[in-house]
């Protein structure tokens, strides 16, 4: 039996500059924020029949830099840095979730971590700092 987002609460989303093999890219929101997910394909196995961890890093780059660009207002923002702990092996067959929180925010910064799950499971575990731009104009 095969996972279906829209059957648990998760609603298609724009997936501006995600890759396309990551996408469709799914959305769910709550009273305290939102999470990001995707169903992992063939095209994500890292040859020992898990996800990638490159994956999973470009998906929770993404991830925690759509909540940081949500916070300041939807500016241009960049990633300054971003630590990442690996804690489990991405399973191919568990539907992947991001939630970002920003611990941190300045007019310039914006500071943020975030978990990567599969099935309520820690996968992967980030805190990043963003670079808030000027608006392009």
């Amino acid at each position: 039996m095969s996972f279906d987002p829209a059957t648990e609460g998760w609603e298609q989303t724009e997936a501006w500059g995600l890759p396309e093999f990551l996408r469709p890219m799914w959305l769910r929101t709550d009273a305290t924020g939102f999470s990001l997910g995707f169903q992992p394909n063939a095209a994500l196995n890292n040859g020992r029949g898990v996800i990638h961890g490159g994956i999973l890093a470009t998906y929770m780059d993404h991830s925690l830099g759509r909540t940081v660009r949500e916070a300041v207002g939807r500016v241009p923002i960049a990633t300054i840095q971003l630590d990442l702990h690996y804690l489990a092996p991405g399973d191919m067959n568990l539907f992947v979730e991001v939630r970002g929180d920003i611990t941190r925010q300045t007019r310039s910064v914006v500071f943020i971590r975030g978990m990567l799950t599969q099935g309520g499971k820690p996968v992967l575990a980030a805190s990043g700092i963003w670079k808030v731009l000027s608006p392009k104009g």
